[in-house]
């Protein structure tokens, strides 16, 4: 169990306001059933015949990006969950088709274009890797001039902000403001994802967000490419790199998920390591967008960095493992009855 019990839990979780912005896809989840190996060689038979249909693999559609995950995640735990974002008006209905049954409220613009994502969740042992492509419509020109009046009342009244996704090509002008203009007292975490796209962004990342002049951010989360890619440190282990990168930014809790370990550092100090647990992965996209969201629910509830850790450990692995989003009962059942893995072997 943790240090705080269900009930104490449940009434503190009811008074959180948390908002996500600003990204969201309609994603088409494909699952071709099939190894890799497999995959490429029957692509390449239909595509040497001059084309044709590939039978078998099974497509699912589902609200995606990684704000989107993040604020499905936070609304599924019980959260107050404001979604930002600015889409088409096929968007708001795909949104608020997807997200509204969760509890998530959302604040849309439709004067953008929808964002949307084909993704392949290819088998690869117990794990799935997925390959994703994308167009991203409106979320490549969000910066912090597309918030409205309404968008700004509520950032500032939220007790957490989470701010996701470099194909965000403003992402610099949009933390910039937000940790400008909202209090202090509010928690403002990053994940820029995948930023081997972005290569040429990370030191303009390094200097306008995390040394912000008026404050940095509270927590950046990342895989371990993406750590690696931040610390500028391809050559180190995604540990060593970690431990770099929050030397430089002492300040800044930075978070590392991976597939069997999670954690977290502070001014070169490894605050917590705490083992993920053994699943079986259903569906892989999103594991690090749920993680983004247990980490920041448990520390705003209160529990200690360590806890906090697991917790985010259990609401992405339930996830993952059941293609569902857990509701708080269901994760703290979970991680009682899931074993994790073995950190000292």
């Amino acid at each position: 169990m943790f240090s705080i019990d269900f009930e104490t839990a449940f009434n503190k979780i009811k008074q959180l306001k948390m908002t996500v912005l600003p990204d969201f896809f309609l994603d088409v989840i494909i699952d071709p059933h099939m190894p890799y190996e497999q995959l490429i060689q029957e692509i390449q038979t239909v595509y040497s015949r001059g084309g044709g249909n590939l039978l078998g693999p099974e497509a699912r559609f589902i609200a995606g990006g990684n704000g989107g995950n993040v604020a499905k995640t936070l609304a599924g735990l019980g959260i107050s969950t404001t979604f930002i974002c600015e889409t088409s008006q096929l968007g708001k209905q795909l949104i608020e088709f997807f997200m509204h049954p969760l509890g998530v409220k959302t604040l849309i613009t439709t004067t953008g274009d929808m964002a949307s994502s084909i993704i392949l969740e290819i088998p690869h042992g117990t794990d799935k890797h997925n390959v994703m492509f994308s167009t991203s419509g409106s979320v490549t020109d969000f910066s912090s001039k597309k918030l409205t009046p309404e968008q700004w009342n509520v950032l500032k009244e939220s007790h957490s902000i989470a701010i996701c996704n470099a194909q965000n090509y403003q992402m610099e002008d949009l933390v910039e403001a937000i940790l400008r203009e909202v209090p202090p007292s509010i928690a403002v975490s990053v994940d820029f994802s995948d930023l081997t796209p972005h290569l040429q962004r990370i030191e303009g990342f390094r200097h306008r967000i995390l040394e912000h002049p008026t404050r940095s951010p509270s927590f950046i989360t990342g895989n371990e490419t993406e750590v690696q890619l931040l610390a500028k440190e391809h050559n180190k282990t995604p540990e060593e790199a970690i431990k770099i990168l929050s030397s430089s930014y002492s300040e800044i809790i930075f978070g590392l998920h991976m597939a069997t370990k999670a954690e977290i550092w502070k001014n070169g100090e490894q605050l917590s390591i705490e083992p993920c647990f053994k699943i079986s992965v259903l569906n892989a996209t999103g594991a690090g967008d749920s993680w983004h969201a247990g980490f920041m629910t448990g520390w705003k509830l209160g529990l200690s960095i360590s806890e906090s850790t697991i917790f985010a450990n259990a609401v992405a692995a339930y996830q993952i493992s059941t293609g569902k989003i857990g509701s708080l009962k269901e994760i703290i059942s979970f991680k009682t009855s899931t074993p994790c893995y073995n950190l000292s072997t």
